[in-house]
């Protein structure tokens, strides 16, 4: 595991409990004929509300929202999507954030690529473990700053030399491993995946965030992409002990 691992996990935890407040304090109780008492403290819907609606107590769906290392099954989340009214993109970003597998991804990259943010590891597996953990992570920005209408964010992203994987890729991957056959392609599908990047910030800037939305949610360049990138990567170590 990465020596950030513990940062990574603690920021992802806190955007997925930043994220559930906000959307439960945007859904009003009217939407599912609940009374709307004299002292209700706020215009959403209480926690204990969104409890009973979604068949969980109270006290577990506090420790989510409080940003507690807990479990969560992709049924209860699929009820919190249902509760909340989430668009697909929000729908995308709230699994990003919580499923457990994906504990290294987190709701924001820094601006900048620091230190921490090196792909370094013990072992060539390990290597490649963090490369998809990383664009996963990039991914998770990317809906984030659709959701958030700030693809600003995503600039920084734009020369994929600068970004995690590419700083890997042209000058902390050992020179053994740039002579496979595989680093190549690997190096051409994560270039490609960063020109996706650029067209998504073009669309956004052009016609705003929800044009954009429409080319990360379709079938289209963007997912291929993503999803070559992850075969590429996924595959090399396997490729090269055959």
């Amino acid at each position: 595991m990465n020596h950030s691992s513990g940062r990574v996990d603690g920021s992802r935890r806190h955007a997925l409990a930043s994220f559930l407040k906000s959307k439960r304090a945007r859904v009003g109780p009217e939407r599912f004929s609940l009374p709307s008492l004299p002292r209700r403290r706020v215009g959403g819907l209480r926690r204990e509300e969104v409890a009973l609606l979604c068949g969980i107590s109270v006290t577990w769906y506090t420790q989510l929202e409080s940003g507690a290392p807990i479990t969560v099954s992709p049924a209860l989340l699929s009820r919190l999507a249902e509760v909340f009214a989430l668009s697909p993109l929000e729908r995308a970003y709230l699994f990003a954030l919580a499923i457990d597998e994906m504990h290294d991804v987190v709701a924001f990259l820094p601006p900048l690529v620091a230190d921490a943010s090196r792909i370094t590891a013990g072992t060539f597996q390990a290597e490649i473990a963090h490369v998809l953990r990383v664009h996963r992570s990039i991914k998770t920005q990317i809906y984030g700053a659709l959701i958030n209408d700030c693809v600003d964010v995503l600039k920084p992203h734009l020369d994929e030399a600068k970004c995690p994987i590419g700083y890997w890729l042209h000058e902390d991957l050992e020179l053994a491993r740039r002579r496979d056959p595989q680093y190549d392609r690997a190096a051409q599908i994560h270039a490609a995946f960063h020109r996706e990047i650029d067209s998504i910030v073009r669309i956004a800037d052009a016609s705003g965030a929800a044009a954009a939305e429409r080319i990360v949610l379709a079938s289209g360049a963007y997912s291929q992409t993503s999803a070559e990138l992850e075969r590429a990567f996924a595959s090399w170590p396997s490729e090269l002990a055959s």
